[in-house]
């Protein structure tokens, strides 16, 4: 079996920090575990959008990326968190 690399690693550590603030916070419907599902969703298609753009400047593609990006803090606002005050380094819910 392969070892998993570090973005796969990364994935995984984003995906089980949303399902912990979701536990902490008592959010524990299926609804709110589908946003999740959906933000993975939005994670994974992020991470092939960046892969286009190592190898060349799109604009298509950074309109897609943008909104992927908005996308994905709308699921993030919803679900409560808000990134830290000082503009960096994780949520305040963590």
């Amino acid at each position: 079996m392969a070892r998993p690399t570090k973005s796969d690693m990364s994935r995984r550590d984003t995906e089980s920090a949303l399902y912990k603030v979701l536990e902490l916070n008592s959010m524990e419907e299926k609804f709110y575990k589908d946003q999740v599902t959906e933000y993975m969703k939005f994670y994974d298609n992020l991470a092939k959008l960046n892969e286009v753009l190592d190898d060349r400047i799109d604009v298509d593609v950074l309109r897609e990326k943008r909104q992927v990006t908005k996308e994905m803090r709308s699921i993030l606002m919803f679900l409560g968190l808000k990134p830290l005050e000082n503009g960096g380094g994780g949520f305040e819910d963590l």
